[in-house]
């Protein structure tokens, strides 16, 4: 995944030079909180000098504040804001307005975006790369975590969603947690390693759900969406680095 991850540093360091730089996350669940924060990560990790934004106003749809520094660039968190379900595009146009350039970290799209003033990284080299032919692709965020050590663990864990991107195809079992319901994209993440952890096997739909498994070794079965995102997702990253993890496009 290195040279993927080089790839996305490479961008940000070229657009960036000499210009003020703002990050905001995309908003979202407790599964966007594991892109934060290896974003934040990253961004140490390459040295970049940044101001995080946190007063994306989702409720007001609007954003505040719409004072920055002149020639500034934005770049807006990765994650699921460009699908008809959780569409962010007019929030992020609205405030490209106040900026030299966006750059957005590694999303799945489902529509086709409108920002002239944008680079966009897709984590998928399938449907997202057939929305925007120009979009650099580089793994979902969440990857650059690395390996993680926890305890083996036992049995059988059910992380199913229960919201409107499920595929509705799943009888949720009684002892299902939808994890990534019960936080934001800013919540600390420990409870969520810690609640995956206690398991040997992992079923869900949530994508972040599988990639943390994969990240902590795990044998996951990862189950289809409402839309591609998972198993462009699974074809693009978890399928070459993670032989442990199995899709299926519908239950058996």
């Amino acid at each position: 995944m290195q040279k993927e991850f080089l790839l996305l540093e490479e961008v940000i360091i070229e657009k960036s030079k000499k210009c003020p730089v703002y990050y905001i996350a995309n908003p979202g669940n407790y599964g966007d909180a594991l892109i934060r924060y290896a974003t934040l990560k990253f961004f140490r990790d390459i040295g970049l000098n940044f101001t995080e934004l946190t007063s994306f106003k989702t409720n007001k749809r609007e954003w505040w504040p719409t004072r920055f520094q002149p020639n500034a660039i934005l770049i807006f968190g990765g994650g699921g804001a460009w699908c008809d379900l959780w569409n962010h595009e007019s929030l992020v146009k609205k405030a490209s307005k106040h900026f030299k350039h966006i750059i957005v970290l590694p999303s799945t799209y489902e529509i086709t975006p409108s920002i002239s003033n944008a680079t966009y990284f897709c984590r998928d080299q399938y449907e997202s790369k057939e929305q925007i032919p120009d979009a650099l692709f580089c793994h979902d965020m969440a990857f650059y975590l690395g390996s993680i050590s926890t305890p083996e663990g036992k049995g059988t864990g059910y992380f199913f969603r229960t919201d409107k991107e499920s595929a509705g195809m799943i009888e949720i079992p009684m002892s299902n947690n939808d994890i990534s319901s019960k936080g934001n994209h800013n919540t600390p993440i420990y409870s969520f390693f810690d609640e995956t952890s206690q398991f040997s096997i992992i079923m869900t739909d949530r994508l972040h759900v599988a990639i943390a498994a994969s990240l902590m070794g795990k044998e996951v079965h990862l189950y289809a969406g409402s839309y591609f995102k998972n198993r462009a997702v699974y074809l693009s990253t978890l399928k070459k680095y993670f032989p442990n993890v199995h899709f299926h496009e519908k239950t058996d």
